[in-house]
């Protein structure tokens, strides 16, 4: 009777080791999945962003808006740092030419602390304060664009003061003893100058992204990471 006991005792104890082994070796080894390559996701921008201000090289850090899970498990929550930088950006310029500005991210820091290395693109900047969406071109490039009203403004003016320029000249050739048609193309002539001034002066947006402002990042490469707990509280 003694004996069954101990023997009983004994498998018990081989039991509890074996299933704390288990949870010991999982927990050293915990399954990993990869997220792949077009996975999208929504990140929120911690560093404002000028493209006159910004310099290519300048660190750029967000936070996970919605986690991510692969094959319904998460792999990601919701918070998860993300760390990359602008790759290139330019001001605008007269003519009106676009600011110009592309970020990519590097890396993501787990729970662990740990720096997992990504490959990811901002594919677009959703500006919900103005209502509109800055959107990347294949190559993660965007655009500031230009403004019509200002373009349409500045036309308007350099019109006017081609005409009025035009007039003065034609006042000038009249008392010379110039002729009606010619007068005429003179002022044409100005106004033609004015308006094309007023474009030639006009300048393109420039890119200014305030902190929380959300950024649409896709994955170019595979990122492998391993399985996170869910908690049931």
């Amino acid at each position: 009777m003694s004996q069954n006991i101990h023997q009983r005792a004994a498998a018990l104890v081989a039991l509890v080791c074996s299933f704390n082994m288990a949870i010991t070796t999982t927990a050293a080894n915990p399954r990993e999945v990869t997220i792949q390559p077009e996975t999208r996701a929504r990140v929120n921008l911690q560093s404002p962003i000028n493209s006159k201000l910004s310099e290519a090289g300048d660190i750029i850090i967000a936070t996970l808006a919605d986690p991510i899970y692969v094959e319904g498990e998460l792999v990601l929550p919701r918070g998860t740092e993300f760390q990359g930088r602008i790759v290139n950006v330019s001001s605008s310029k007269r003519i009106q030419r676009s600011s110009r500005i592309a970020i990519e991210f590097e890396r993501v820091i787990s729970l662990s602390g740990a720096a997992v290395p990504i490959s990811a693109q901002v594919t677009a900047i959703d500006d919900w304060d103005n209502e509109e969406s800055i959107k990347a071109n294949p190559k993660g490039t965007m655009k500031g664009g230009h403004s019509g009203t200002q373009t349409i403004d500045n036309i308007s003016k350099g019109t006017s003061l081609g005409l009025s320029a035009g007039f003065v000249g034609s006042l000038l050739r009249g008392a010379a003893g110039g002729s009606g048609r010619y007068l005429l193309g003179i002022g044409g002539v100005g106004m033609a100058a004015g308006m094309i001034g007023g474009i030639l002066f006009t300048k393109g947006h420039e890119i200014r992204v305030a902190q929380g402002t959300i950024l649409r990042v896709k994955f170019l490469r595979p990122a492998t990471f391993a399985v996170q707990p869910v908690s049931s509280t």
